[in-house]
C-alpha cells in the first residue's frame, strides 16, 4: 500500500512539472460582469500593465474577455523571430453564471511553451515567464490567492511541437494572408478593412512594435457573421480567452495561426470527433481573414 501511495504522488509530482493546462478559473464573484470586469481593469492598471481592449464574445452579454500585456511579455514575445508577437498578450475571460461571475485567465507558462520555446532559450523563456505569471497573480490577488487550472495536461516538450493529430498543423504552419510593399502599408491596408467592417470584423485592439515591423491586431466578428458563434459553441465558454482571433504583421507581410493548429491548442481537451468541424472553422477564418487582409 506504502508503494502504491509513493507511485501516485510521484505522478501528481511529474505531471505538475511536466505538463500545463491552458487555462486556470481564478474566482468566483458575486456581481455583475461589468462591474467584475472594472474591478479587474483597475487592478491591471494599478500593477501597470496595459490593458488593450474588452468585449463580449458573439455580442453574448454573459461573455468578456479583458486583453492585456506588459513590457516583459511584449519583448520577450517580440524577442522570438518565428512569429513570436502571436503571444504577445494575455486574457481575463468574464462568465456570468447567474448572480456570480467567474474569472478565468488564460495561463502564460501553457502558450509561452507553445509560441516562444525552442531549443536555445529554453531556460530564459521559463525564468520570464514565471516572471510574468507572477506579476499577474500579484495583481489580481485582491480577487483571489488560489488557482485552479483546468484543460488537458499536455507535457511541456509536446508544446512546442504540438499538432493536434500527427498529419495536422503545428504552430510553424501559420497562414500566409497577404505580401504588401512594405510594412506600413500592411498595417494601414489590414486596419483600414477592420475599420470598414470587412465580413463583420471589429477592431478589439491594435498592438504595434514600429521599430521591429510587427503589429497584432485583435479582430472580433460579430453582427450577421457566425463565426464566433460557431467557435464558442465547439470550444465552450470555459474557453473564452481563447477570443479574439489574432492577425499578425511581421515586415511587409500579413499572418494568422493556422486554425487546424489554434483551435485544439485553446481547446486542449476536444475530442478528435470534432475533427471535421475544426476543419470547417478553419477554412472559413482563412477565407475571413484573407478578406481583411486584401489590398
Amino acid at each position: 500500500m506504502k508503494r502504491v501511495g509513493v507511485s501516485i504522488l510521484f505522478l501528481f509530482v511529474f505531471y505538475s512539472v511536466w505538463c500545463i493546462r491552458p487555462y486556470y478559473k481564478l474566482a468566483e464573484l458575486n456581481k455583475s460582469i461589468d462591474l467584475a470586469a472594472t474591478e479587474i481593469t483597475n487592478c491591471l492598471l494599478k500593477h501597470n500593465f496595459e490593458v488593450l481592449g474588452e468585449y463580449n464574445p458573439a455580442a453574448k452579454s454573459e461573455l468578456k474577455v479583458i486583453v492585456f500585456t506588459c513590457d516583459e511579455l511584449t519583448s520577450l514575445a517580440t524577442g522570438v523571430s518565428d512569429k513570436g508577437a502571436f503571444g504577445a498578450t494575455l486574457k481575463v475571460g468574464l462568465i456570468q453564471e447567474g448572480n456570480k461571475t467567474l474569472v478565468t485567465l488564460i495561463n502564460p507558462c501553457y502558450f509561452s511553451h507553445a509560441y516562444f520555446i525552442n531549443e536555445a532559450n529554453t531556460d530564459e523563456v521559463d525564468m520570464m515567464t514565471h516572471r510574468i505569471d507572477s506579476l499577474v497573480s500579484s495583481a489580481l490577488l485582491p480577487l483571489s490567492s488560489s488557482k485552479e487550472y483546468y484543460g488537458k495536461d499536455i507535457p511541456k516538450d509536446e508544446l512546442k511541437k504540438y499538432r493536434f493529430l500527427p498529419y495536422m498543423a503545428d504552430y510553424e504552419d501559420v497562414v500566409e494572408l497577404a505580401e504588401y510593399d512594405e510594412y506600413l502599408d500592411a498595417v494601414a491596408s489590414v486596419k483600414k478593412n477592420i475599420l470598414k467592417g470587412v465580413d463583420d470584423s471589429k477592431l478589439i485592439y491594435e498592438l504595434a512594435f514600429d521599430d521591429k515591423e510587427i503589429c497584432v491586431f485583435g479582430i472580433a466578428f460579430n453582427g450577421e457573421n457566425v463565426l464566433e458563434n460557431q467557435l464558442i459553441d465547439l470550444l465552450g465558454y470555459h474557453c473564452v480567452t481563447s477570443f479574439p482571433l489574432e492577425v499578425l504583421i511581421q515586415g511587409n507581410k500579413a499572418y494568422i495561426l493556422n486554425g487546424k493548429y489554434r483551435i485544439p491548442l485553446y481547446k486542449s481537451d476536444i475530442s478528435r470527433l470534432k475533427l471535421f468541424k475544426i476543419m470547417s472553422l478553419s477554412s472559413e477564418i482563412k477565407g475571413c481573414m484573407e478578406n481583411i487582409a486584401s489590398l
